[in-house]
């Protein structure tokens, strides 16, 4: 409270000439002068609000700087340095805005000595007119930063902006403050344009053209340092020398539809600023396309809850001009290009996308890198994507002819199960880890500013796009250190399956790794890294069968024979699922399971000699359901393979697999009898005795029912931490996913339009998502269950089968299966085991060779940027000293994330790698490299 008044008001001023009267509170430490000392004191500060004492009212009342006294000298002068001119013209009204003070109707005075018009003298004075004849408004420079970096920083839109403003300069009576809000919104789209020209030195007249001649001319872009760019960061005959991941163009793809802009009576001549030099096309341009080019796809997606394509043309559409973008980016998250979608997210949209992306840098014919596409519906995309190039971008149809097409490895498991292995990354070489799903990641962002740009004019609209496109790019990063640990793992853990399948190496080795489409079935696909719709046995037909085997198998104390150590493993998860799902509480329980235990443990310390010392730290009075068992799935991948548990590991594995199987048929025959118990109940119990009867027998039903879910969820656990759960084949299980019609009543009208749970499409090799289409594979329909009262238990699980497509009632009973068939799941299991820890380890090594090709042509990057700031400064086009101090300013800055990425590689990169030699080529350290890590396979030579 003690600032709103001053004890040295009515004082005398240090002028000895009047009293102290005003005071600033936006200065630091500033004591009250008179009106004269304020306004001389204020010279280059004229914003500053002047806090006037009224005598008659005893407070102070906030005035502009031009209103203290009654002359023209309290008017703003413009030139001379903030003094008066002698030739100053007649004070003219203007409303100034200062981010830090508000908007402010004052006066300002113009030099007369200069020839010089008054646009001219408010820009040098760093205020941005509003119009040039004859300016009325203008923003301070520092306003229209300021307000650059909150709209890209937290999408605030510029009437907000404005009316925080307004609110600052009056938060009661903020109506009699003027509105600046439609000048506001014309400059502001005026000077993100002009900072780029500056920024992408278009002010260095036709120089940096003649620099980056591969760009397109005078774009204003920000482009990926990391990605390869043809005479700017590759190395010299870059295209002779394979493998060609090291120069390859990552892209991943997608559609958004929160970006839309609705349609609207704008001004025809309120066009994109940008004019197609940035990341989204020129109007006239996509306009000719949308003409040229037929919009409706005829390919329609067939894969399970792909609709974005089918429902191109949705009523949700209506009266919007704009629906969203489809975006193109670089692995490093770089928005590469932009395209506005009209109606839906269609082929021809994508294709004007990827168009643009590859003219953002021209490469020679004869030399073009090898491309990778990651695209969510590429299934239905890439089928043809070459006829439509050669008849509608003829001249980069040789692009797409050389490209490779993937599907983002999250958005792949809704998928028909053939498209993982014909367009997962895993399964294709030189692809490194390259997953596709960065795609989502710029959304969350720019999603932020779907509201604003809903309602702007289409060019506004564009603008306002491309600004943020620009700041996202100008701040990523990446990362050396996960590559290499996600290496070390992977080779560590493929090194040691490679030994324990030692005698099938070769054969595997000469499998085909790509995938076939099967000629009589076009959804079936046969993958080396699939069970190709086979069958699997019974758990006990496994046991069995191990247990007459006189195979042996290398345990971390030696050979031993095969059965003993499978009925051994078998009995070690019997006892983990009964610590897991029933707990003793009954001392003659708890005394059995801990003598079962000891039993137990003396052959584990013969069999896991290599933790022996784990096992005798096990405290002695603990319970036995606490104990931990320290079976292989107790320990990560890596300790498996340095305690020489991998064969042990392999057959848990294979152990899971049949347990899940047989654990899906059991749970099918369950929920038939709860489902029959259910239709006895409602059609003969009658009475209470009957009635109390019939629950209780579910209720004994449900129970067994929800143990079965528990070992599913269990053993889909086990199979998690020793690395092998195949999440398409064995997926998540719910309680609505159980729900499945009546067999035991009639059919009723409507049962046709009834999804069953997911638990009627599963089969016991796993293999769900067959289920979620049906035989024309178009998405399932959804309906109303059929008339009847659900079990209390589905009731309330969220309306199970309403809205649920299934996955595991497609199977009847397992059938028993001959010893010969047992053998040959048994192998195949161990094929897949083998070829999908190879596919990981194959394109983890791709993916570090990688990453230190990004670092490098990361250096390269800033190294040619540089010099090429440095000629624009030192060329004949700095016509002026601020030329070339900015020319040497982004010099040094380019000069210092050159240094910054040097260390950062010296620090993470691995040297056999990083260090190139006089003569030699990256390349040929890669090619050194690999040699030298083909001696972790040396027992295979």
């Amino acid at each position: 409270m003690s600032q709103e008044a001053d004890s040295r008001i009515g004082t005398r001023c240090f002028c000895d000439q009047a009293i102290r009267q005003v005071r600033c509170l936006e200065c630091f430490q500033f004591a009250p002068l008179c009106r004269s000392c304020w306004i001389h004191a204020h010279q280059h500060q004229p914003f500053h609000w002047a806090h006037v004492w009224d005598t008659e009212h005893g407070y102070f009342h906030r005035q502009d700087i031009s209103t203290i006294l009654d002359s023209d000298l309290s008017a703003i002068p413009l030139g001379h340095d903030g003094n008066i001119c002698p030739q100053a013209s007649k004070p003219s009204l203007m409303t100034l805005v200062d981010h830090d003070t508000g908007v402010h109707a004052t006066k300002v005075t113009f030099c007369g000595c200069r020839d010089s018009n008054k646009w001219r003298q408010l820009m040098d004075a760093n205020l941005f007119p509003a119009t040039v004849a004859e300016p009325q408004t203008a923003f301070s420079f520092r306003t229209l930063r300021h307000w650059q970096l909150i709209t890209l920083q937290s999408k605030i839109t510029a009437y907000d902006y404005v009316r925080a403003l307004r609110r600052q300069t009056d938060n009661v009576f903020t109506g009699n403050v003027p509105d600046v809000y439609k000048q506001f919104q014309f400059v502001s789209r005026i000077w993100p344009l002009l900072e780029a020209e500056k920024r992408f030195g278009g002010v260095y007249g036709n120089h940096m053209n003649e620099l980056y001649p591969r760009r397109p001319q005078d774009n204003v872009m920000v482009y990926c340092p990391a990605c390869p760019e043809a005479g700017v960061n590759m190395e010299p005959n870059w295209d002779k020398t394979p493998p060609e991941h090291l120069n390859t163009i990552f892209n991943t793809i997608d559609g958004n539809f929160k970006t839309g802009n609705y349609a609207k009576n704008n001004d025809s001549n309120d066009v994109s600023l940008f004019a197609g030099r940035a990341y989204m096309p020129n109007q006239k341009r996509h306009q000719h396309y949308l003409e040229a080019v037929p919009q409706i796809q005829k390919e329609k997606a067939t894969c399970s809850h792909l609709k974005v394509e089918n429902g191109a043309n949705r009523a949700k559409f209506k009266n919007m001009s704009v629906t969203g973008n489809v975006n193109v980016q670089c692995s490093h998250m770089f928005v590469c290009s932009s395209v506005d979608m009209k109606g839906g997210e269609n082929h021809a949209t994508v294709d004007l996308a990827i168009k643009l992306r590859v003219e953002c840098c021209r490469f020679d014919k004869d030399k073009q890198p090898h491309r990778v596409f990651s695209y969510d519906n590429m299934c239905s995309l890439a089928v043809n994507i070459v006829q439509r190039w050669l008849k509608f971008h003829k001249d980069d149809a040789d692009v797409v002819q050389k490209a490779s097409w993937t599907i983002p490895a999250c958005h792949v498991n809704n998928h028909h199960e053939g498209c993982d292995y014909l367009y997962c990354y895993v399964y294709k070489m030189c692809m490194g880890h390259f997953h596709g799903e960065t795609a989502e990641y710029a959304w969350a962002i720019f999603n932020a500013i779907g509201p604003s740009v809903l309602q702007m004019s289409i060019g506004h609209h564009i603008d306002t796009l491309i600004i943020h496109y620009g700041d996202w790019n100008w701040r990523k990063v990446k990362d050396l250190n996960d590559a290499k640990c996600k290496y070390v793992e992977k080779r560590d853990s493929f090194a040691g399956l490679c030994r324990l399948f030692d005698s099938k190496i070769v054969q595997w080795n000469a499998m085909d790794r790509s995938p076939h489409i099967d000629p009589n079935s076009k959804r079936t696909v046969f993958s080396i890294y699939s069970h190709n719709q086979e069958k699997s046995p019974t758990l006990k037909a496994f046991v069995d069968k191990e247990m007459l085997s006189s195979d042996i198998i290398a345990v971390s104390s030696g050979n031993v024979k095969l059965g003993a150590v499978a009925s051994w493993m078998m009995e070690g998860l019997r006892l983990f699922q009964l610590q897991t799902s029933a707990t003793p509480t009954i001392c003659n329980q708890r005394s059995k399971l801990s003598a079962d235990l000891d039993a137990w443990r003396k052959l584990q310390k013969h069999y896991m000699v290599s933790i022996a010392s784990r096992i005798s730290r096990q405290p002695d009075e603990q319970h036995p359901e606490d104990q931990l068992l320290l079976l292989p799935s107790d320990f990560t991948p890596a300790e498996c393979q340095q305690l020489r548990l991998i064969p042990l590991a392999t057959k848990q594995i294979q152990m899971l697999e049949a347990m899940l199987g047989e654990t899906i048929a059991n749970l099918q025959t369950t929920v038939k009898n709860l489902s029959a118990a259910f239709e006895r109940k409602i059609k003969d119990a009658r009475g209470q005795d009957a009635n109390t009867k019939s629950i209780v027998q579910i209720r004994k039903i449900e129970a067994k029912r929800n143990d079965l879910m528990g070992d599913y969820d269990l053993f889909r656990e086990v199979l998690n931490a020793l690395d092998g759960l195949d999440e398409g084949k064995w997926p998540p299980l719910a309680l609505k996913d159980t729900f499945r019609k009546p067999t035991e009543r009639c059919r009723n009208p409507g049962d046709s339009r009834v999804l069953e749970g997911n638990l009627w499409g599963m089969t016991s090799t796993g293999h769900a998502r067959w289920a979620l289409t049906n035989t024309e594979g178009a998405p399932r329909p959804t309906g109303e269950l059929p008339s009847g009262k659900l079990p209390e238990t589905l009731e309330h699980a969220e309306q199970p089968g309403i809205n649920a497509d299934g996955w595991i009632w497609s199977a009847g009973r397992l059938k028993h299966m001959s010893m010969k068939e047992i053998e040959v799941w048994e192998e195949t299991n161990n094929r897949i085991q083998w070829a999908r820890s190879e596919a990981d380890f194959e394109r983890w090594q791709e993916q570090l060779e990688v990453k230190h090709a990004d670092f490098m042509r990361f250096i390269r990057y800033a190294a040619y940027a540089r010099d090429v700031w440095l000629k624009l400064a030192q060329g004949p086009c700095s016509s002026s000293l601020g030329h070339i101090a900015y020319g040497r300013e982004h010099s040094n800055m380019w000069e210092s994330l050159c240094a910054e990425a040097e260390g950062r590689y010296n620090h993470c990169g691995i040297p056999g790698l990083r260090i190139v030699t006089k003569g030699k080529t990256f390349v040929d350290n890669v090619a050194q490299w690999r040699q030298e890590e083909e001696k972790h396979f040396s027992f295979n030579q």
